[in-house]
């Protein structure tokens, strides 16, 4: 397990490559603040030495002064940096959920409805955003720790090599030491994301099923499962949190400890006369200052644990095959012109193996510039073959055709910028009437949306609405009617303009004049 989730941890440094130039920048910001801090300690080790050999004030002033400014310095370094990491950040973050989010939209709705949509944006928002401590602060600090401890360990191994060998190697366990639990700490983190996703699932399955919880009173119900879940993620909380401050309490006993016996040790070894008095002060201010930040990284490793779990399902996504293919060399130019014809040629398929087919040995043929109803009870597979005719799914046997040429053969992108459908469950975004229509070709003009919303018949009561066109509907479109939704997404359809028309019982709701292709 240690070696599965360290692996998943070492492709993500892929993605801090893509930033390596930001990184570069904040490990020098952080050195920075490192070096204001050994500045400060120095100088007053110094000042402690002249005060204990009986100097006046004079020759202490300046070091006092000179610690004061290394508190200004660090104070601007420290603005700029967290300026700076705020930056990394929202760059590496914005790049991961690209490609989370791209490589979703590659899988298709076959991946997309075997999932809990609530799972899927735990990954994607909440699960990316606790990758930002490994990535934007405990990569950028290990170059830090790794100066600054070097730098510090080689003067007071200078100085005396018996006290620098023993805080360079207690420093060496406290970095290392926190990769040996990663077995134990793993097992617990992922549990706890497990619980947290669950939970999270069946909060946004509540809140998009509230109207149905209310008409059937069932609200008590679902709250009794959302409070199992909440209790369930209550308890791996609270066991990942014990196993946390475990892990975290041997790092913070390491690193008292280093401290301490270094400096029991330059004492003793001072008493013995090995090491001058004039420079045991040293020995007793540096270690702290590398404990400083090797305290920093032990914060930023916990903070890091919860990213543990989710590295892995995030490349769980990444790394999943695509199920629709398309060819080396697809077809882009079969439909370039005329009126395109359609043909299932002995189709059969079904949604999950073993299941009964929801279409078996299906074959018709819509000729170029017709216009065919297929016509069945419900649940019969009038649904299925749109899905089939995007490409949505693949057949399990037989082939689809559009002017002869089987579909496989052509680009995805291609092949459905061909086609506009109006599905039976109309979906509209949290947007604008306007926004919405213009979906189907962003390019066009405010002229050629309302063409659209017309042929649909949508465009009376759209500017009957408070905004007309600039009405802002909510998610799903629920402020709307069935039949008002339903409109808009057949002006959509208009709009695209597309050579092959799919409508999905899109009528159901409306009386509609609009007649289309197929």
């Amino acid at each position: 397990m240690k070696q599965n989730y360290l692996g998943a941890y070492g492709r993500l440094l892929h993605y801090v490559g893509a930033i390596k130039g930001e990184v570069a920048v904040k490990a020098a910001l952080g050195l920075g603040v490192n070096a204001s801090y050994v500045l400060q300690a120095v100088v007053m080790a110094k000042a402690v030495s002249l005060a204990f050999n009986g100097a006046g004030v004079s020759p202490i002033l300046p070091l006092v002064g000179a610690a004061f400014a290394a508190v200004i310095l660090r104070g601007l370094l420290t603005r700029y940096l967290e300026i700076w990491t705020k930056v990394m950040a929202a760059k590496v973050k914005t790049k991961i959920r690209f490609l989370v989010f791209d490589k979703i939209l590659h899988l298709g709705p076959e991946y997309v409805y075997n999932k809990r949509s609530g799972q899927l944006q735990s990954i994607a928002l909440d699960g990316i955003e606790s990758l930002e401590p490994f990535l934007v602060n405990y990569i950028p600090h290990i170059l830090c720790v790794a100066v600054t401890g070097f730098a510090i360990g080689a003067y007071l191994y200078s100085l005396d090599w018996v006290t620098g060998l023993v805080l360079i190697v207690t420093m060496l366990l406290c970095v290392t030491v926190p990769y040996l639990t990663v077995p134990i700490v793993a097992k617990s983190i992922v549990h706890y994301w497990t619980s947290y996703a669950a939970l999270n699932a069946q909060y946004v399955d509540a809140l998009q099923g509230m109207t149905t919880l209310k008409a059937f009173n069932a609200g008590t119900l679902k709250g009794d499962e959302l409070a199992g879940n909440a209790l369930d993620f209550y308890q791996k909380q609270i066991r990942n949190t014990t196993f946390s401050l475990i892990d975290s309490g041997i790092m913070n006993l390491l690193m008292s400890a280093a401290s301490l016996i270094t400096a029991a040790l330059a004492a003793y070894r001072t008493d013995l006369g090995i090491i001058p008095v004039a420079v045991v002060s040293v020995f007793l201010f540096l270690p702290i200052e590398c404990a400083r930040p090797m305290a920093d990284l032990n914060m930023f490793w916990h903070n890091s644990f919860l990213g543990l779990s989710v590295a892995t399902g995030i490349f769980q996504i990444i790394d999943r095959e695509l199920s629709i293919k398309e060819k080396e060399r697809p077809d882009t130019a079969s439909m370039n012109s005329g009126s395109p014809g359609i043909s299932f040629q002995n189709v059969s398929f079904a949604y999950r193996e073993k299941s009964r087919n929801a279409v078996h040995n299906v074959t018709f043929t819509v000729p170029p510039g017709k216009t065919a109803a297929v016509v069945g009870t419900s649940g019969s597979g009038k649904s299925t073959l749109i899905n089939l005719l995007l490409r949505f799914y693949d057949t399990a046997a037989g082939r689809v055709c559009i002017n002869g040429v089987n579909i496989r053969d052509y680009g995805l992108s291609y092949l459905q910028s061909k086609i506009a459908v109006v599905f039976q469950e109309t979906y509209l975004f949290e947007g604008t009437v306007f926004e919405n229509i213009r979906m189907a070709k962003p390019d066009a003009t405010e002229e050629e949306v309302m063409n659209a919303a017309k042929t649909a018949n949508a465009h009376e009561f759209i500017t009957a609405l408070p905004a007309g066109y600039q009405t802002v509907v909510s998610e799903r479109g629920a402020t709307l009617s069935g039949g008002e939704r339903q409109r808009i997404a057949i002006a959509r359809a208009a709009l695209k303009d597309a050579p092959i028309l799919l409508l999905d019982e899109a009528t159901s709701s409306v009386r509609s004049s609009y007649s289309g292709r197929a």
